[in-house]
């Protein structure tokens, strides 16, 4: 029931959903985002864990906030690679489905756009959805 409202909601507004229709580049930058940031976890968690092996409930609180930032940054740096990957392959309107469509979040929105600016070396997209 709630999926029926949220699919007549998104066609009423022409929201356009790139992974229906592109499932394959979808699937690509998924794992371009996660592993990275996966890596980064796993080696800072290795470090932190030779360098403490029993943290307290105060270094847990301290370095969680640090983790978190670290799998931002890793997703975010996965998924610059995957586009300046993709731009040979790809055309710039599918690519541009990725990193300018979609719901709008304020902080992350401004950044994807700039990426996608700055990847294609423009200083302001000129690809409109």
């Amino acid at each position: 029931m709630k999926s029926n409202r949220i699919e007549s909601l998104a066609r009423e507004t022409g929201a356009r959903l790139p992974c229906r229709e592109h499932p394959a580049l979808c699937l690509s930058l998924f794992a371009f985002m996660f592993i990275p940031a996966v890596v980064g976890e796993v080696a800072l968690g290795r470090w932190l864990t030779s360098f403490m092996p029993q943290p307290g409930p105060v270094a847990m609180l301290c370095f969680a906030p640090a983790l978190v930032i670290l799998f931002i940054i890793g997703m975010l740096t996965g998924a610059t690679i995957w586009l300046l990957l993709m731009k040979r392959f790809v055309q710039q309107n599918i690519l541009a489905t990725f990193f300018l469509g979609g719901p709008r979040v304020p902080v992350f929105s401004n950044l994807c756009s700039k990426i996608f600016a700055w990847s294609y070396s423009q200083k302001r997209p000129k690809t409109e959805l």
